[in-house]
């Protein structure tokens, strides 16, 4: 065999890569709601989140903050002009990796406990969470469900007048 033909092999056969086949489930109508753990007064919900989670464990959300819905009027536009500056900074994304992503099986009905790690952006910052939740399959849907705490001053949000930490829900149906 000519030399040309053993290098050409040779790469060739170094290329092939076994790749273990992912799915993934979508959505554009992700919920992600919010209430200050002193005033259940100050509370919002973004029905907007647009979120993809993966069987190999890949998870990202994104949304506008200006999707975010409040009882009053007013309240609404403090928070999008005076904390967080919705025109400066339109979106929170998230990118995370469900962790033993192996004990969830997505083939098979049931609630499964999961744990996320990633980074969040929210207000022009970037810090790494560690969330925990669970994920339930039901036939052909996904669903992901995760409370968890985000102190505002962590992402450089001023709002101690209003609220200093806020209680996160976050429930996403996935097809």
């Amino acid at each position: 065999m000519s030399t040309k033909f053993m290098l050409f092999f040779l790469c060739f056969a170094l290329s092939i890569v076994t790749v273990k086949a992912q799915k993934a489930y979508v959505t554009r109508n992700g919920q992600i709601s919010f209430v200050a753990t002193n005033d259940d007064d100050v509370s919002a919900v973004n029905n907007e989140v647009a979120s993809r989670i993966t069987t190999n464990g890949d998870i990202t959300f994104s949304l506008l903050i200006k999707s975010f819905f409040f009882q009053y009027a007013e309240m609404q536009d403090h928070f999008n002009s005076d904390y967080l500056q919705s025109n400066t900074y339109p979106r929170s994304d998230f990118k995370g990796k469900i962790t033993k992503i192996q004990n969830i099986n997505f083939n098979k009905n049931g609630v499964y406990p999961a744990t996320v790690q990633g980074n969040l952006t929210l207000h022009g910052v970037t810090k790494p969470i560690t969330v925990n939740g669970t994920i339930e399959v039901q036939g052909a849907k996904v669903i992901a469900k995760a409370k968890f705490t985000l102190q505002l001053s962590d992402f450089n949000i001023h709002a101690d007048r209003v609220a200093k930490k806020v209680a996160i829900q976050f429930n996403c149906t996935y097809q």
